[in-house]
């Protein structure tokens, strides 16, 4: 199984996601040092020590029972990116505390994190069984389908939940990746249009939105958007890096090596 690099993280999912996918045994070019750390500021939320996992991990065994001293748990393994531990928490937190939204939805989150793309999906699904009308649940049952490969059904999870929540950036992001990753990078960066003006935009939408610009040949437009977050220099760099990732992104459309 391969972990593809940071970049997946930050372009592939919602900024809720912060994904770690795995895909063919073709890499992803690597991004420079220097661009990964400017990406990696826009949602990098700080790490956890071992001591604070191990007191929280101690908790958790001192009450099996309950869900709350297990959600917190994961969650701190998942900030210390123990995933597998991670997941093993949520899973117990779900087996106790049942089919909470709440805790569903971390739990796909988590199984995304883990490589784990079957119960991510399973997890978004008992969501929806429970409120179809979830957008967290729809877009993240979509980056699922995506790594698997099944882009046009995770296109109309993305697009039923831009029929619910039309505003949100993060949906619109995982749907333009979805297009990027059949080649359809004008339609993606459609998708993504005035990211670059909207104050609420996150700065994931205007990375995606770059990246879709290079992707459809707009390399001069794509640095314009990164001038908002990195200097001139930075932002020429990075376009180029953006053009090598799109174009492994687009090849990936008919490869049937899904995430298993």
């Amino acid at each position: 199984m391969t972990k593809l690099p940071k970049l997946t993280r930050l372009l592939v999912l919602a900024a809720v996601l912060g994904l770690a996918a795995c895909a063919s045994n073709e890499r992803a070019p690597e991004l420079s040092p220097a661009a990964r750390r400017s990406l990696a500021e826009a949602v990098d939320g700080g790490d956890i020590d071992t001591a604070g996992v191990g007191a929280l991990r101690d908790a958790a065994r001192r009450a099996p029972n309950n869900a709350a001293a297990q959600q917190r748990y994961g969650l701190a393994a998942e900030r210390a990116k123990l995933y597998p531990e991670a997941l093993m928490a949520l899973d117990r937190a779900v087996a106790v505390g049942g089919a909470v939204p709440a805790l569903l939805l971390t739990q796909g989150r988590i199984a995304l994190e883990a490589g784990d793309v079957p119960a991510a999906a399973l997890a978004y699904s008992r969501t929806l069984d429970g409120d179809p009308r979830n957008v967290g649940a729809l877009s993240g049952l979509g980056v699922a389908e995506d790594l698997e490969r099944r882009h046009e059904e995770a296109r109309e999870r993305y697009n039923e939940a831009l029929r619910l929540a039309p505003g949100d950036w993060k949906v619109r992001s995982n749907l333009a990746m979805s297009l990027l990753m059949s080649d359809r990078a004008v339609e993606a960066a459609a998708v993504l249009a005035g990211a670059d003006r909207d104050p609420a935009a996150p700065r994931r939408a205007r990375d995606d939105l770059a990246l879709a610009l290079v992707a459809a040949g707009r390399r001069n437009q794509a640095i314009s958007v990164l001038r908002a977050d990195m200097s001139e220099p930075e932002a020429a760099t990075l376009a180029d890096e953006f053009a090598g990732f799109s174009r492994w992104l687009a090849s990936q459309e008919g490869n049937t090596s899904a995430v298993r």
